[in-house]
């Protein structure tokens, strides 16, 4: 079955090597240190950390906690916080380590006097249980508490959980470099409350944290160069596209219909093996009737996901560039890779080109293979852009 969601358990291909890792290195007690992905959006990054926690699962006095800094709205530490919190009691209440009766959100929303009689009543030390009430006083902004103390009592929080209850506790913090854009009454506090998680989790025992980033200049100022707080503090791995292999037995798998091997290349050769667009066009494909599919009804079926999927996909973004770097894209889309080149059909000039590609890089829309080259990174965009703008 095709789906644009994050997959595990029997929708989840490949990737094994790189999951055998994880589940290996994060359920050890003898292992410190968690993991890095890096990878451009759509790769499956996600999927990765579901189904490493689908297994996760399976070993005893292991807890696996799951958060999407995505999901934030507000962007302030405090509904970091109260994200963090609620999802950590929410897992060691699903394994049966937290005698917790309700979801962690509702004693969000309870009065006072409610809040503490819930947890009053529960089996656990005098100090994790002031500690709850502390958290989750904190993130219901009732208290006094700066952004990093914030963010770094709910860290603190299944650590405490996870010595309390004799468990490891491994936490996913998917697309991580969010909490860089935290913000607390207009003012940026983002970089303080990396330092200060990263002070906090060096001292940390029972808990495992892994991360993801999807653009790399944020992950650098984070993690991969030299100045970063968190650097060397993970196993960093790349996260890039499924081998020609793993989308063949993907299509094979989930079609009821024969690929020409055509009809594949042409496939490939579109989608370059990134998961996102492999599924959406298999299922444009799967509503198809015949009896083979072939390299016509691919191309058919391209055409239509540009023309009719694209704008959805890429239309919000391409309107937040400004002129110039909507500009240096659309020459780059008609494969124009050296900056010369490039600034010569934008009729720009080559320090202008290269400055604006600095900025495209830093918001993951371009990279650099090699010395002298650059390349839109998402080979999907590329085809639209060109398409787009003739």
């Amino acid at each position: 079955m095709f789906t644009l969601r994050p997959v595990c358990g029997e929708g989840f291909l490949d990737r094994e090597e790189l999951l055998g890792e994880l589940v290996e290195t994060l359920s050890s007690p003898a292992q410190r240190m968690g993991f890095a992905l890096v990878g451009p959006r759509r790769m499956g990054k996600t999927s990765i950390f579901l189904e490493t926690i689908r297994r996760l699962k399976e070993i005893p006095r292991v807890v696996p906690v799951y958060l999407s800094l995505w999901e934030l709205v507000e962007g302030t530490p405090e509904e970091l916080s109260r994200h963090l919190a609620t999802a950590t009691m929410d897992a060691f209440r699903e394994e049966g380590l937290l005698p917790l009766k309700v979801q962690a959100r509702n004693l969000l929303k309870a009065p006072l006097e409610l809040l503490r009689d819930i947890l009053g009543g529960m089996r656990i030390s005098l100090k994790l249980r002031e500690e709850l009430e502390l958290v989750l006083m904190l993130a219901r902004g009732q208290g006094q508490a700066g952004p990093g103390e914030l963010v770094s009592r709910a860290l603190a929080l299944p650590e405490m959980l996870a010595r309390e209850s004799g468990a490891r506790c491994a936490l996913f913090l998917d697309e991580f470099p969010t909490v860089l854009e935290l913000r607390q009454g207009g003012k940026p506090v983002g970089e303080g409350i990396v330092r200060r998680l990263r002070t906090e989790y060096e001292t940390m025992e029972n808990l495992v944290l892994s991360i993801s980033g999807s653009v790399r200049s944020t992950m650098e100022a984070v993690v991969l160069r030299p100045a970063a707080a968190f650097w060397r503090q993970f196993v960093v791995r790349e996260v890039g596209p499924l081998p020609k292999e793993a989308v063949e037995k993907l299509l094979t798998r989930n079609l009821d219909r024969a690929l020409t091997p055509e009809a594949l290349s042409r496939l490939w050769d579109f989608t370059q093996g990134i998961p996102f667009y492999v599924q959406f066009i298999g299922r444009q494909l799967s509503r198809r009737q015949g009896r083979t599919i072939t390299g016509a009804e691919v191309e058919k079926a391209l055409a239509e996901f540009l023309a009719e999927e694209g704008e959805a996909l890429f239309q919000e973004q391409w309107q937040g560039l400004s002129a110039k770097e909507r500009k240096v894209l659309q020459v780059m889309s008609h494969g124009y890779t050296a900056p010369t080149a490039i600034a010569r059909e934008a009729n720009e000039s080559p320090n202008t080109v290269s400055q604006y590609l600095q900025y495209l890089k830093g918001k993951g829309l371009v990279e650099r293979p090699q010395p002298g080259e650059w390349r839109i990174s998402d080979p999907v965009f590329a085809k639209w852009l060109s398409l787009r703008t003739g």
